[in-house]
């Protein structure tokens, strides 16, 4: 289990994670992804990056990749959050590729 501090921390890099940044992706094309709509393929992106964000963190601070229990309260953390980066993702612009 994540102790109190390390939870925080989460919380404020989640927080830094849904201001707009103007992520942007090259490369998406629907045939190649397989994805059915752009919503759904945006947040899929914006939970990724915010998930790498926070095991790079941990990764960082304890010098090791996270145990399955923590990499599961990790996830559960940034799922609590997925109106608010549903929300956010409007930053993120696609460029198709045909």
């Amino acid at each position: 289990m994540l102790n109190k501090r390390f939870q925080k921390k989460i919380k404020l890099l989640i927080d830094e994670c849904l201001e707009p940044h103007g992520i942007q992706t090259i490369d998406c094309g629907k045939k190649y992804w397989n994805y059915r709509s752009d919503d759904d393929f945006k947040y899929g992106h914006k939970a990724g990056v915010v998930i790498g964000i926070i095991v790079g963190y941990y990764i960082g601070k304890y010098e090791k990749s996270p145990t399955d229990e923590d990499m599961i309260e990790m996830n559960e953390m940034v799922e609590m959050r997925m109106k608010e980066i549903k929300k956010s993702y409007s930053d993120i612009r696609f460029i198709h590729k045909e």
